[in-house]
């Protein structure tokens, strides 16, 4: 089919897409990859802190926090985080 992708039934059963109010829902625990791009732009540096604590927080030992390309994490090891690559981030 040239250029396209199929992801196996197998993975996408593993996959859970919600809603997620990042101030006022509560985090899941466990997860093994967040993937949060170009929203955080939006957050007060308070309010950024908080919702990165929370992702630390939900995140399995050794999961990895996906962040935009307009968002940084300036200090990401007083956050428990660990830079692997740009805008990937693991848990410590």
């Amino acid at each position: 089919m040239g250029n396209s992708y199929k992801i196996a039934d197998e993975i996408k059963r593993q996959v859970e897409f919600k809603e997620h109010n990042l101030l006022k829902d509560p985090y899941p625990t466990g997860c093994h990859l967040i993937v949060c791009r170009n929203v955080l732009i939006y957050f007060t540096e308070d309010a950024k802190e908080e919702i990165y604590k929370k992702f630390n927080a939900a995140l399995a030992k050794d999961g990895i926090l996906f962040i935009g390309s307009t968002e940084q994490i300036m200090n990401y090891r007083e956050l428990n985080y660990q830079r692997k690559q740009s805008f990937f981030f693991q848990k410590v």
